[in-house]
């Protein structure tokens, strides 16, 4: 049978995503399985890894099912996955304890400590980061503060997709693109610095091998056929970070080409032809070996799955968000849109779980200024939207005063199926915002890169301009822009004056 398949894994933040392709780019089917994020205090974050290949074992075992590919059909296999997840794992890849998620935040005891033995300035300069808990490193020195024997009975430690591609064929191995979750790596040359793994007391042997995204790393071996049902011996490709990922499944590929994520995590990303270095956003590399990227990344591209499913449905209070012909998100914009531009007065600072770039600020939360008893669900849900939106900006504001200044945004991810969001996007940045034509971008991404890496395309790049354009733009209302401008105005000056409030009310917490 001919190989014309490619096969693309996302291990998301709250679900995985399994998608085949024709290697022409049609979309011949995809499969989600949720799961769930693990939290004992609002510092942890965790996940069992083992449901993510749970989840993508589950994912592919569907699509075969429904004779959506035939496993004899699959040239090769790419995964991405979500960033600075730690795992350790054994010598035979089993996991030690739960991943600490990039959301996780407890370890800022180990923060203090980089600061003053090697300082933020020479992580920076190395890294193109700054110091945080969200980031592999700070994560890798609690578990061998606070949990010794697993560490010393660690082989290696992973992240989401190594995790996947060892998991598939056996082997233990690193990306360049997710290698910026860790201080120990260096951006510019892609590839682990030893002199900082003394510095930091990050024993290097823990760390596997760093391969280029689209490397063939290893075949898919006769265990994990048996688990999946694909078939043993299709190549496996290193793949990457989930936000370079979706950059290349939307069509991403060119200096200031800008990723609007409008995912469980928000933010931008902005591919570069070299790496660009600012304590306020995030510095790594391209899954395409030629470029890196810029990106920034709140915590606020969830705050609708929080209303609904923490707010809504807990009290009961669905029935009238859900029919048979939608579903409960997209009743939910379409309540947004009856609210206006503005929320009628109601601002919402989206900081749900700290927040990251370009704040940096673990203890930061979430705020409603302007409440009223003549608000509405519509309003809030606006707000709600409007925030994600302002965080956004704030973002791309920070990316200018580096020196990138994106012309428009390509959106990626559920959030991209709501036309008030994407409106409300374009109204606050001030830029076109589209959206692609292949509605599975990231793992569309996560595909191509085991059909760049298997040489299924004589020209990768032209073939990728003829398989994703853009289906829609959204052009940016002047007459809502000084309204946004203000409220923008708002937004800074208000988390500047609460912050403090917000830190006692964090720990009270």
């Amino acid at each position: 049978m001919a190989e014309n398949v490619l096969l693309g894994i996302d291990i998301g933040t709250s679900s995985c995503k399994v998608g085949a392709f024709s290697v022409e780019g049609e979309a011949l089917g995809t499969a989600t399985r949720p799961y769930e994020i693990l939290r004992s205090t609002a510092y942890e974050a965790e996940q069992d890894a083992e449901e993510w290949w749970h989840a993508a074992c589950l994912c592919i075992q569907k699509l075969l099912s429904a004779n959506v590919f035939d496993a004899q059909d699959v040239a090769a296999i790419g995964v991405v996955g979500h960033s600075w997840a730690t795992l350790p794992v054994d010598d035979e890849g089993t996991p030690l304890r739960n991943a600490m998620l990039w959301l996780d935040r407890r370890s800022l005891e180990e923060c203090r400590y980089l600061e003053e033995v090697v300082g933020e300035q020479y992580i920076l300069e190395l890294s193109g980061n700054r110091i945080d808990p969200a980031y592999c490193v700070p994560k890798m020195l609690w578990i061998r503060n606070n949990e010794p024997e697993v560490y010393a009975q660690t082989y290696k430690f992973l992240q989401s997709n190594s995790f996947i591609v060892h998991k598939l064929t056996g082997v233990f191995t690193q990306d360049a693109s997710q290698g910026y979750g860790y201080y120990v790596f260096d951006t510019e040359r892609r590839g682990w610095s030893w002199e900082a793994c003394e510095l930091m007391g990050i024993d290097g042997q823990l760390l596997p091998k760093v391969f280029e995204s689209v490397t063939v790393v290893g075949e898919v071996t006769s265990q994990a056929a048996a688990m999946t049902g694909l078939k043993a011996g299709t190549p496996v490709v290193a793949g990457g970070v989930d936000c370079a990922g979706a950059c290349l499944g939307a069509g991403l590929i060119e200096h200031g080409a800008t990723q609007e994520q409008a995912g469980q995590a928000g933010g931008m990303t902005i591919v570069t032809q070299r790496p660009y270095k600012d304590s306020r956003l995030i510095s790594g590399c391209h899954v395409i070996d030629q470029y890196w990227h810029l990106s920034g990344g709140t915590v606020s591209g969830g705050v609708l799955n929080w209303f609904y499913g923490n707010i809504l449905a807990q009290n009961g209070d669905i029935s009238s968000l859900g029919d048979e012909k939608h579903n409960p998100f997209e009743l939910l914009s379409l309540e947004a849109e009856t609210s206006p531009v503005g929320a009628d007065g109601l601002l919402f600072l989206p900081y749900m779980a700290g927040e990251r770039t370009p704040i940096w600020d673990p203890l930061a939360r979430g705020v409603l200024l302007g409440l009223s008893y003549e608000k509405n669900r519509g309003d809030l849900v606006r707000a709600l939207m409007e925030g994600a939106a302002l965080a956004l900006r704030h973002n791309l504001e920070v990316a200018g005063q580096v020196g990138i200044k994106p012309s428009s945004l390509i959106s990626v991810g559920g959030g991209a199926k709501s036309k008030v969001w994407c409106q409300i996007k374009a109204d606050i940045t001030q830029l076109p915002l589209g959206i692609p034509s292949l509605d599975d971008g990231t793992v569309f991404g996560a595909a191509l890169l085991g059909g760049i890496g298997v040489d299924v395309y004589a020209d990768w790049q032209a073939s990728l301009q003829e398989i994703v354009g853009v289906r829609q733009w959204y052009k940016p209302r002047e007459a809502n822009t000084s309204l946004y401008d203000e409220l923008y105005q708002i937004y800074l000056a208000s988390y500047a004056a609460l912050k403090d409030q917000l830190h006692r009310l964090a720990q009270l917490g």
